[in-house]
C-alpha cells in the first residue's frame, strides 16, 4: 500500500525538525580531542571500518574529494590518521587510523552512547531496537535513491 500524502508531508516536516535539532545540539557536544570536531567524525568512522584512499573515503562519507583531502590533512597533522604510499600506485596514499585515532573513536562511541541513554531514558530497549531497524532501513533507502539519482545524471 503506497504512503499517503499526509504521511509523507509529516515525515518531511519531522525530518527537517530532527536535522535542525541535531545541528543545534552539536554545539554542546564534548570534543573528544582538540584536533577533532564533528565534521571529522564521518572520516574517522569510515577509516575505522575500512582503511583506504581519499577517493574511496569521499564516496563513503558522501563528500567531495577536496573536502575529504583537507579533513585528512588536518587529522594527519593531529596524529589521528596515518598516510602510507599505496603499493599499487605510488602517486596516492592509503589512509588508516593511528592508535590515537582509534582511541578518539572509542571515546566518541562511549560519549555518544551515554548521551543517547539520557535522551532516550524513557524508551524500552525494544522500542529503541525497533527505531534502529527503521532508521537503518530508511538510511539504506536514502543511499539507494542517491545512487539512482547519480546514475541518471
Amino acid at each position: 500500500m503506497p504512503l499517503a500524502d499526509r504521511t509523507t508531508e509529516q515525515l518531511g516536516a519531522e525530518l527537517i525538525r530532527m536535522v535542525k535539532v541535531l545541528v543545534s545540539v552539536r554545539a554542546y557536544a564534548p570534543a573528544p580531542d582538540p584536533g577533532v570536531d564533528h565534521t571529522h567524525y564521518p572520516v574517522l568512522f569510515a577509516l575505522a571500518r575500512d582503511p583506504g584512499r581519499v577517493s574511496d573515503l569521499a564516496g563513503c562519507v558522501h563528500a567531495d574529494v577536496s573536502t575529504v583531502s583537507r579533513q585528512v590533512s588536518h587529522l594527519v597533522e593531529h596524529g589521528l590518521v596515518a598516510k602510507t604510499p599505496d603499493p599499487q600506485d605510488g602517486r596516492v596514499h592509503r589512509l588508516s587510523l593511528t592508535d590515537r585515532g582509534r582511541a578518539v573513536i572509542d571515546q566518541i562511541v562511549t560519549t555518544r552512547g551515554q548521551w543517547l541513554r539520557r535522551v532516550m531514558h524513557d524508551w524500552t530497549d525494544a522500542e529503541a531496537t525497533s527505531f534502529l531497524g527503521h532508521l537503518a532501513r530508511f538510511s539504506d533507502d536514502l543511499e539507494r535513491a542517491k545512487a539512482a539519482l547519480r546514475a541518471r545524471s
